[in-house]
This record gives structure tokens, C-alpha cells and sequence, in this order.
């Protein structure tokens, strides 16, 4: 299998008669869309509903059914639910199956699609069960002309997140040309991913946002990269709290999101941040700005700062 120094971004156009004799995964939408038909195609539901140990299985079983092996190419088309789903079983099929990742989406192609964190969801609990398996990843923008303006938000909340930690891809961003921000976010991610595979480290910085934005997410069913954005609002406030950034950096941000994004009251989600899978005994971890470390901190002064 891969090794993560291995894997490469790929970036060009999808064609279907090229992986003949692959397997592909993806929902029906996407398939309606461009196509995509034969035996060698398998669906899964669409969003968060694909991940799940239900879904895991029925998809195992049928790799199983159609024989494939260690060496056979299993091909994720789609957006970040199915490249979590299918990864997850190409983990643990056979201990480790080939697997292409063909993203979809503007949050797959710049976030969800690199760097090999899978998972799937249990009882209500984002990403509770989960794998690494290093894949390479081909990026084909022409993807993105058949989202509608909802699922292109949904890709400029985890868009936001790159650009507060890159101030490179944030003067990309402002220059305007999507296609130089996609390759931006994705090759940073991939530098992040190499040098810190197993999240020991620098990687860590990529959750900023995703404490609150994973219990949004699953609380309130908005979409990812939405919810991102809201975690993103509220732990730069947080932040901002404690005294690790300043009021003129936290305004300028959250101005930028409160423009772009619908923001959400953070009181219900709150409870579900306890359940999060960086937390250390009783506290809640956050990465929170300037510095994108991780900040523990206990769950009664979170509802202190946030709440008051």
C-alpha cells in the first residue's frame, strides 16, 4: 500500500473509459449526471448518510462478490462523504485495497480528498470510526460546473479556512481565479499532510474550525463546509476571549464570515463539542488563530465565553 510521500495530486480530466476495469463508487446523482453506468459501479447514499457501518458493509460485500483484490483499483467518485465511506472500506477490505479518489465537490477537491483521513459516523458522532489509507487524488475541475451556489459556499467555508492559515492562498483567493485556489488549498494541504501524516503535529492546524463546525454539522445538518465556517466564527471569538488574538483580527474575520455565511446560535451544539475525538479528559480541544495550536480548555468556560 501507499506510503503518504508516495502520493501524488493529479489534475485533469475524468474519463470514464479509463477505469474500465476499475471499481467505481459513487451516488446516483453523479452518475445520472455524467453517465455513469455498468456492472463495475456501486452507489452509496448522498451526504452523511453513506457513513455508516451499514453502508461499510454492504459495500464490502460487494468487493467480495466481484472477487477484486489487493491489487485492484477501487476509484471514490464523489464528494467528501463518499471519499470517507469508501476509504474507510478500502482500509479494511482485505487490509488495504488501491483506491483513487475523484472528488466531486469544491470541499472534497481542496480538503476532504487529500491527505488520507477516512471515517464513518456512530450515534451521532462525526468521524467516530476511522482508518488512514494514503491515496492519490485526481482533481478535475469541470466538476464544479454542474454545483449550484449552495455547494460552492459549502467549499469556500473550508476555502476560509486555508486562507487564514496561508496568507499566500489568501492573496490566490483575492486575485479571483478559482482554479489557482483550488490547486493552492490542495498542494498546501498535501505539504501539511506529508510532513505530519498521523496528525502529531503541524496537521492539527487543519481542525481549526472543526471542534464546533463537527458538532454543528451533525446537530443542526448543515453541510460541512458551512459548518466549518460557523466553528470558524466562533472559535476565532473564542480566541479573541482568551486573550491569544487580537479584537482587531478576530472583527476582521468574523466580518468576512458574517457576510458570506448564515450564522447559526452555538448554544445546543455545544454538549455534542464533548464527544469530539481530540478532547483530553474533561476538556474540550479547539486549534484556535493566530497561532493554530491546540488550546484545551474545560467545557464550563467554554460556555463562559461563547454563551455570556
Amino acid at each position: 500500500m501507499k506510503q503518504l510521500g508516495d502520493c501524488i495530486l493529479k489534475y485533469g480530466k475524468f474519463r470514464m473509459s479509463d477505469f474500465a476495469a476499475s471499481y467505481i463508487v459513487t451516488d446516483k446523482n453523479i452518475a445520472a449526471l455524467y453517465g455513469i453506468t455498468g456492472d463495475n459501479v456501486y452507489f452509496l447514499p448522498r451526504g452523511e448518510e453513506a457513513k455508516s457501518f451499514f453502508h461499510a458493509e454492504q459495500l464490502c460485500k460487494w468487493l467480495l462478490k466481484r472477487n477484486v483484490r489487493t491489487d485492484s483499483l477501487v476509484v471514490a467518485l464523489g464528494g467528501g462523504s463518499i471519499g470517507d465511506t469508501v476509504g474507510f472500506v478500502c482500509g479494511i477490505f482485505k487490509r488495504g485495497v488501491e483506491l483513487l479518489h475523484v472528488p466531486t465537490t469544491l470541499v472534497a477537491m481542496v480538503d476532504s480528498a487529500i491527505g488520507g483521513k477516512t471515517a464513518i459516523d456512530l450515534d451521532g458522532v462525526k468521524n467516530a470510526v476511522g482508518n488512514y489509507l494514503f491515496a492519490d487524488t485526481l482533481i478535475d475541475v469541470d466538476f464544479l460546473q454542474t454545483l449550484d451556489d449552495k455547494q460552492m459556499l459549502n467549499g469556500m467555508g473550508e476555502i476560509f479556512k486555508y486562507r487564514m492559515l496561508s496568507d499566500e492562498i489568501d492573496r490566490v483567493f483575492r486575485d479571483g481565479n478559482l482554479n489557482d485556489t483550488i490547486c493552492a488549498c490542495a498542494e498546501f494541504k498535501r505539504g501539511i499532510c506529508i510532513a505530519d501524516p498521523y496528525c502529531q503535529g503541524v496537521r492539527n492546524s487543519l481542525n481549526f474550525g472543526h471542534t464546533l463546525g463537527h458538532a454543528m454539522e451533525l446537530s443542526l445538518g448543515i453541510p460541512h463546509g458551512i459548518a466549518v465556517a460557523n466553528g470558524i466564527y466562533y472559535e476565532t471569538l473564542l480566541s479573541c476571549k482568551l486573550g491569544l488574538c487580537s479584537c482587531k483580527y478576530s472583527d476582521k474575520w468574523r466580518e468576512e464570515i458574517f457576510r458570506q455565511f448564515e450564522i447559526f446560535p452555538v448554544a445546543e451544539v455545544l454538549p455534542l463539542t464533548l464527544q469530539d475525538k481530540k478532547n483530553v479528559g474533561n476538556d474540550v480541544s479547539f486549534v484556535l488563530p493566530p497561532a493554530f495550536e491546540t488550546v484545551r480548555i474545560p467545557y464550563e468556560r467554554i460556555k463562559e465565553l461563547l454563551l455570556k
